[in-house]
């Protein structure tokens, strides 16, 4: 029986496990990245051939070049491996007629206006927002919504170019100097509180599995201001826990995810108590994050989700997890090679083998014990490892 092909887009170095799981599973896995990411540590062994545009985003060039690689390879799926992959991959699919997400469920885990939109539609709770498109609307929504605002891009991932403004005079400039991009942004209403996420499995608009976890520092307050990156699982069975479980299934369903993994960021007000929903990408989270939820549970969202796209049957069984929690911390190192050894915990089940990173891994059959240790490690990280002081302690 002739192997079938999986085009894999990449951007960056990313989803390397993906990449294995699809070649044991018997399909012949192509790559496109960019030609600057060539000689990134790709796995070679397991990939059927690489190729490289010079702008992966340039959708005409990158419809050419599929096209032509399709006059002799016949793909059968195409997979969007990173956030900015997401819309090309979605747009092959649509040139192609090539099975998988399209352009308008994809834009629901891009766009971050179009995603509050939709999630707002379906009875979900979002910080109150503004589109920037016409001005007395924003004026309005600037004299009803009481500073600070976040003033954020649609496109783009994490905390990349987000801002806190404090006085509309602030604001007018930023769109001053956009001029005709400032339609790519919106403006948002701050919600202080503590920021979690939730990393699913999707199959047939379900979630059969889904980790919930807390970060210690919120991710736009570690982008501004610096400091040490921190999540843990939260416990499984708590009011919390079910909550976010409840939320997060109605907003995937709504958003019209029928396979995948997903990535989801939401925010417990701190004045109310209330869960807001942040953001969504369709995709396995970065950050080291699916390393933790793979050591605390032992399932790897990169090897289910390679499982969910390429099965011929159309059936999937997820794997069973196992009942254990995990957390992670992780900085850029001052040093070169971090000495990791004073931190030798019966729990530590990883440690970071990076150039100038320090990181770790945790995992206990007891929530509080993760989060002991992460708050004992915290102020040890800060003064072994990190090249800065943050602003504040998580």
């Amino acid at each position: 029986m002739e192997k079938k092909n999986v085009l894999c887009i990449a951007g960056a170095l990313f989803g390397r496990p993906f990449i294995q799981e699809a070649h044991r599973l018997g399909w012949n896995v192509h790559l496109l990245t960019e030609e600057r990411y060539l000689n990134e540590a790709w796995e070679r062994d397991y990939l059927a051939d690489v190729y490289a545009v010079k702008d992966l985003y340039d959708e005409r060039v990158v419809k050419n070049v599929v096209n032509y690689l399709s006059r002799n390879i016949k793909f059968d799926r195409i997979v969007g491996l990173g956030e900015f992959d997401i819309e090309v991959a979605a747009a092959i699919r649509e040139n192609t007629r090539i099975a998988g997400m399209g352009e308008t469920t994809a834009r629901y885990f891009r766009d971050k206006l179009a995603m509050r939109m939709k999630a707002r539609e379906e009875g979900i709770k979002v910080p109150d927002f503004v589109r920037i498109l016409h001005h007395p609307e924003v004026k309005e929504f600037m004299e009803r919504i009481p500073a600070p605002w976040i003033f954020k891009p649609r496109m783009g991932a994490s905390s990349a170019k987000v801002k806190k403004i404090y006085h509309p005079d602030e604001f007018w400039t930023e769109i001053e100097a956009l001029g005709d991009k400032q339609n790519a942004y919106l403006l948002e209403e701050f919600i202080a509180g503590d920021v979690y996420h939730v990393d699913s499995i999707v199959y047939d608009y379900k979630v059969p599995f889904a980790s919930i976890s807390k970060y210690g520092m919120p991710m736009l307050d570690l982008n501004t201001t610096g400091g040490i990156f921190t999540t843990r699982q939260i416990k499984r069975g708590s009011p919390d826990e079910k909550a976010l479980k409840t939320m997060n299934a109605k907003l995937i369903k709504g958003l019209g995810l029928k396979k995948g993994a997903t990535h989801i960021e939401y925010i417990k007000g701190k004045e109310d108590g209330e869960f807001y929903f942040l953001e969504a990408g369709a995709r396995v989270g970065g950050a080291r994050i699916p390393d933790v939820i793979w050591h605390a549970t032992g399932v790897c969202q990169w090897h289910e989700w390679a499982r969910l796209e390429l099965s011929d049957d159309g059936k999937y069984k997820p794997s069973k997890a196992a009942d254990m929690y995990g957390g992670g911390i992780f900085t850029l190192a001052k040093q070169d090679h971090p000495d990791m050894s004073a931190y030798n915990d019966p729990e530590v089940c990883w440690v970071q083998n990076k150039k100038n990173y320090a990181g770790l891994i945790i995992k206990s059959s007891d929530p509080d014990r993760v989060e002991e240790l992460l708050m004992n490690y915290y102020p040890r990280f800060a003064q072994d490892f990190m090249a800065h002081v943050p602003a504040a302690q998580p």
